[in-house]
């Protein structure tokens, strides 16, 4: 009977843990969504394709992401992406620190004008206690960070002048994002516009707004902004770093296995898109802006730092906003850097 009994225990545990494996499996979605601002052609868009398959790779088919370019599940409000991933409307995002930080206002740590003199620092700060700290802040809002990707250093055109000194942006209207950049932009003494993506291009043509900041591999080249933009400062003055998040729910659905599995795709995935796409294109890039016919101003060091010293005010201003504790570690890194 003793022996009965034990087969009977035996046969009970091992269906009871298919039936767990069966249930795990079952709680698994079909579809995983993923959003990011731009189109798949772009390098920070490349970067989310390549994650959605690696993780079908590395998790062997468990877990199918799907990319949505264009901000299209937020009907194109770029600046509510993150709020959906909180929420657990959507799974995960590669998206812009700039979109995040209104409501992680941390996220403006890559925002300070003048903080990284090299794509070198910025590395130095997102291996850093700083950048880890960043990602630390997004679990406040119900998300995980799994890494950081690169949309690059936010550079400057206008269809006007040459920009090489702040006096020389005097008046000139630029579109901006987000609050600190219009900080920025008005201590240069530039008419700072709010505007969505998607306007910008007509704006420009048509003469509305002068000229817009942003990176060149990821932003002006692939958007063509060189049709509509005679000049070009490449100065540096704000990064624009990438986070691949998920919604921590979401997260927590994962079995430990299928957790490693992600993390090692976004890790391959970011780190092809940083070194093997984003800088990759970027000597070519300014080379065919020239060919496009674009004047490219390289700013002297002391040129610069007539720049830094006009924002110097925002600097100060917005290291409330982010944290002082956040910014000295972003600033120790950087110092180590150098």
């Amino acid at each position: 009977m003793k022996k009965v009994l034990c087969g009977i225990l035996a046969l009970a545990l091992l269906f009871g843990v298919a039936g767990l494996d069966r249930a795990s499996a079952a709680a698994l979605k079909n579809e995983y969504k993923l959003t990011m601002n731009v189109s798949t052609d772009t390098a920070w868009g490349k970067g989310g394709v390549k994650f959605a398959e690696l993780v079908k790779e590395y998790t062997g088919g468990k877990v199918n992401v799907k990319v949505y370019p264009n901000a299209q599940l937020v009907g194109g409000d770029q600046m509510r992406q993150a709020e959906m991933v909180s929420s657990g409307a959507i799974d995960f995002m590669l998206n812009s620190t700039i979109n995040i930080a209104p409501i992680i206002p941390e996220c403006n740590a890559f925002s300070l004008p003048f903080m990284f003199p090299s794509y070198e620092a910025v590395d130095a700060v997102t291996k850093s206690a700083g950048g880890e700290m960043v990602l630390k802040a997004l679990e406040k809002h119900n998300m995980v960070g799994l890494g950081w990707g690169e949309n690059g250093f936010r550079e400057l055109t206008n269809n006007v002048r040459p920009v090489a000194h702040p006096d020389d942006l005097k008046g000139l209207k630029i579109r901006v994002v987000t609050p600190i950049y219009v900080d920025i932009m008005r201590a240069l003494g530039a008419n700072a516009i709010a505007m969505n993506w998607g306007e910008v291009f007509t704006a420009l043509q048509q003469g509305v707004i002068d000229g817009q900041e942003n990176p060149i591999v990821g932003i002006i080249i692939p958007n063509k902004i060189y049709e509509v933009q005679k000049y070009l400062t490449n100065w540096h003055y704000s990064y624009d770093a990438l986070i691949l998040a998920v919604n921590k729910q979401v997260w927590a659905g994962f079995d430990p296995e299928v957790q490693e599995q992600i993390k090692k795709a976004a890790a391959d995935a970011m780190r092809w898109q940083i070194y093997d796409v984003s800088r990759v294109g970027l000597k070519d890039g300014i080379e065919f802006l020239k060919s496009k016919g674009m004047v490219v101003t390289d700013p002297t060091p002391e040129q610069l730092a007539a720049f830094r010293e006009r924002t110097k005010a925002v600097y100060d201003k917005w290291v409330q906003n982010v944290g002082p504790d956040i910014v000295k570690a972003f600033e120790e890194a950087v110092a180590s850097y150098k």
